[in-house]
């Protein structure tokens, strides 16, 4: 079979746990929004993790409460769908009661909970290490990507991760040349990541945007650290340019220190083709129709808190 995954640190170890179970004779990373668009070819011989669902799709697991919203309750499919702190966890959850194969990823999955369900501590941010410092050097979002003067990329050493982390131990995958030249990248960028957030960003009562659009050469750092620059905001809206700048992307979360915010992102971001969590949710946007859909979003933002 081949499996169909995100990008990003839940889809790898989504796939390190299929490897274990299925036979997968392929992995393709694909983009919620392309899955979502049809763009991606799907069949009855694919799996699907941590992306929204498809009709006709062999399995199917995931944990994204807005994917609840659109599919229904009555969709038939096949595998599994749980709010769930991750989407690896809905994959552990379903294989469990047919094989023990999985128990020895128990401290792997529980890193993947915490970081995917953004259940985070200062240190985790300022100083992070283990599964969490890999986990932050893998994901996109901390923008080591766009730097193109590694001996592999980005892509490349998201395959060859899914065999590392079944076969190495974190310590081991973590001094590994690909990996540490991404993670000395990261630590040295962190005050000009700070200074540059402190820069294009601005606090409109309870929320925080950061509006990136026509940016180029961003630093490398930690997502999280907003919420230590902007203290008193409970949500965070990031704006960039889409692929090939053909649109806009809208990006947003809790804050993992000050947790008193109510706007369901996952719901709000649906209404505009996205999705998520109720504390976290993205969506892309036409350029001609960007200004005013942000502007719905940050009123409604402020407006629920």
């Amino acid at each position: 079979m081949k499996l169909i995954t995100r990008s990003d640190f839940d889809g790898l170890v989504c796939a390190v746990l299929l490897k274990e179970v299925e036979q997968i004779d392929a992995i393709e990373f694909a983009h919620p929004k392309d899955v979502q668009d049809g763009e991606v070819a799907v069949t009855s011989n694919d799996i699907l993790t941590n992306l929204p669902y498809v009709d006709g799709v062999g399995l199917w697991f995931d944990h994204h409460s807005s994917e609840e919203d659109r599919i229904g309750p009555d969709r038939g499919y096949k595998g599994e769908f749980e709010i769930s702190p991750s989407a690896a966890r809905v994959v552990y959850n379903f294989y469990k009661k047919k094989t023990d194969k999985l128990n020895r990823f128990s401290e792997l999955l529980e890193s993947v909970d915490k970081y995917d369900a953004a259940q985070l501590d200062r240190e985790d941010v300022t100083n992070p290490k283990g599964w969490i410092l890999l986990a932050f050097i893998l994901d996109p979002r901390t923008g080591l990507g766009y730097h193109r003067d590694y001996k592999i990329s980005n892509r490349q050493l998201m395959r060859k991760m899914i065999d590392l982390i079944a076969s190495h131990s974190v310590d081991e995958i973590l001094e590994m040349p690909d990996v540490k030249a991404r993670i000395d990248r990261y630590f040295s960028s962190q005050d000009a990541y700070s200074q540059f957030m402190r820069i294009h960003s601005k606090q409109i009562e309870n929320l925080v945007v950061t509006d990136l659009r026509g940016v180029k050469n961003a630093p490398a750092g930690n997502r999280f650290s907003i919420y230590l620059i902007f203290p008193q905001t409970n949500i965070s809206l990031r704006i960039f340019d889409g692929k090939q700048g053909k649109n806009v992307v809208v990006a947003g979360g809790y804050s993992i220190f000050n947790r008193t915010a109510n706007t369901d992102l996952g719901a709000l971001f649906a209404r505009y083709g996205g999705g998520g969590h109720k504390a976290s949710g993205t969506c892309q946007l036409e350029i001609e129709e960007s200004v005013d859909i942000i502007n719905t979003i940050v009123g409604k933002i402020v407006l629920e808190g």
